[in-house]
């Protein structure tokens, strides 16, 4: 004959015994706890499927009557799978949205999930070449190996260098010239290719000309410097991004003619490729900043000097054969020190410098081409803003580093959520006059890694953001 205590396991195995894992302690004196079903009674007794033979006692041990197995299976019924289905139905008639979620508090709804993000002290400011005046035109770039590597502009040789970490958090490394010949390394700009080796962009002053350092080992040992483009003063404001396809592509201002340009590399190294203009309509193409789209086609960034306008071009293509420029912000001197990202939504995302008002600002748009979007500042307090670098960071919100220039600090923004409607502000670097040239990535570990320049001291330095951790709230 089955006893009690079968019947219970069995019933409760309906509903997966997993769900009945954890109760502290049994409602009933004579089952002991840590046996094979003692959750089971307990989960059975929580959920009324059993009351028990008396108020303390379960009879673990005695066979089950007819009777007492129609109670269990009613009471299974009328507590457990009666309103499991009016849950369904109530579920039925939800209607949530893609990025919503189903939870019962009190009743099943739709609800919001909202990271609530709290914040460690930001990390150690290191400087990592003080030798000369170095440091400036800063990029910076997480290698293969997790490791931080920053290109720039050694201004007392006038030479192109790039300083290699050992390590992920920069304790050690090593500083690397990379081109010599004439007035070199101004605006430099690096990626990490397709094949795992920094590729470097930037403008020989000398020649005027874009050029383009490609490293033939992850650690840039020896490499191959190429002269893209030669035609008129080209190469101002360099930013380089790997396309959909492996090879590399630059955006660029021509100086001679004032247009925004993109170099479009034909292979890995760039041994050949096609420089294309893109926007002549005024003096644009300043402070120009390129991404990859989610469709896989370049969107770049830029100031409109004869508006003051910040704009950003969208191409319609890998090679960007054709594209759009769309007008994005026209309120007051707006769109310096641009720099566009890709959102976690696939929209772009464009941080830059209000000068009108001296605040940084953020552009959010609204789908993947950019024909409408929000324009938020961001922070207000002094002159701030002013070379701007935008990365997304490991919870999917935009972070910006930028310099307080009342105060000649290194600042970084890091948003609440994806379209930034709130976020913190934290000052990372005060000593000398400080945040100059900044760049951000985000380091292996999820932190903030940012590259800039001290010009007091004539250093390359490197700083550390804040450990953010995260919890789930539902609204």
């Amino acid at each position: 004959m089955r006893r009690r205590l079968k019947l219970v396991v069995a019933v409760v195995g309906l509903v997966g015994l997993g769900a009945t894992a954890g109760f502290a302690s049994s409602s009933f004196t004579d089952v002991p706890a840590g046996r094979y079903y003692t959750d089971a009674v307990e989960w059975a007794f929580e959920n009324g499927v059993t009351t028990g033979t008396s108020a303390t006692t379960f009879s673990p041990e005695d066979p089950v009557t007819r009777g007492q197995n129609v109670t269990f299976a009613y009471r299974y019924d009328q507590n457990v799978v009666q309103p499991a289905l009016d849950a369904l139905d109530t579920l039925d008639e939800l209607s949530c949205t893609a990025t919503q979620v189903v939870i019962n508090d009190n009743g099943w709804r739709c609800a919001n999930p909202v990271l609530k993000p709290s914040f460690q002290a930001a990390g150690a400011n290191r400087a990592l070449v003080t030798e000369g005046r170095v440091g400036q035109f800063t990029s910076v770039a997480i290698g293969a190996d997790g490791n931080p590597i920053i290109s720039h502009y050694d201004n007392t040789n006038a030479d192109l260098e790039l300083y290699v970490c050992a390590n992920p958090t920069c304790t050690t490394g090593t500083n690397r010239t990379l081109v010599t010949t004439g007035i070199v390394g101004y605006f430099t700009s690096v990626a990490i290719g397709a094949d795992g080796n920094p590729i470097i962009s930037h403008h020989d002053d000398t020649n005027g000309d874009l050029e383009l350092y490609v490293c033939a080992n992850p650690t840039c040992t020896t490499g191959t410097n190429r002269t893209l483009e030669t035609t008129g003063i080209v190469g101002y404001y360099t930013s380089i991004a790997i396309g959909a396809d492996g090879n590399p592509i630059i955006s660029h201002l021509d100086d001679t003619n004032e247009d925004l340009e993109l170099y479009v590399c034909a292979n890995p190294t760039c041994t050949t490729g096609t420089n294309r203009t893109l926007e002549t309509t005024g003096s644009v193409g300043w402070f120009s900043s390129v991404a990859i789209g989610a469709d896989g086609n370049p969107i770049i960034s830029h100031h409109d000097s004869t508006n003051d306008d910040l704009e950003l071009y969208v191409c319609d293509n890998p090679t960007c054969t054709t594209g759009t420029n769309q007008t994005l912000e026209t309120a007051g001197s707006v769109g310096y020190d641009p720099s566009v990202a890709i959102g976690v939504d696939g929209d772009p995302v464009i941080g830059h410098y209000d000068n009108t008002n001296a605040d940084l600002e953020l552009y959010v748009c609204d789908n993947p081409t950019c024909t409408t979007g929000t324009n938020r500042t961001l922070e207000t307090a002094g002159f701030v803003g002013r070379r701007t670098s935008l990365a997304i960071g490991a919870a999917g919100n935009p972070i910006l580093s930028h310099q307080d220039d009342t105060g000649d600090d290194l600042e970084l923004y890091v948003c609440d959520n994806p379209s930034c409607g709130t976020g913190t502000n934290f000052t990372l670097a005060t000593t000398g006059r400080s945040g100059y040239d900044t760049s951000v990535a985000i380091g292996v570990d999820g932190i903030p890694v940012i590259s800039h320049n001290n010009i007091d001291e004539g250093d390359l330095e490197l700083s550390f953001g804040p450990t953010t951790t995260y919890t789930v709230t539902f609204e």
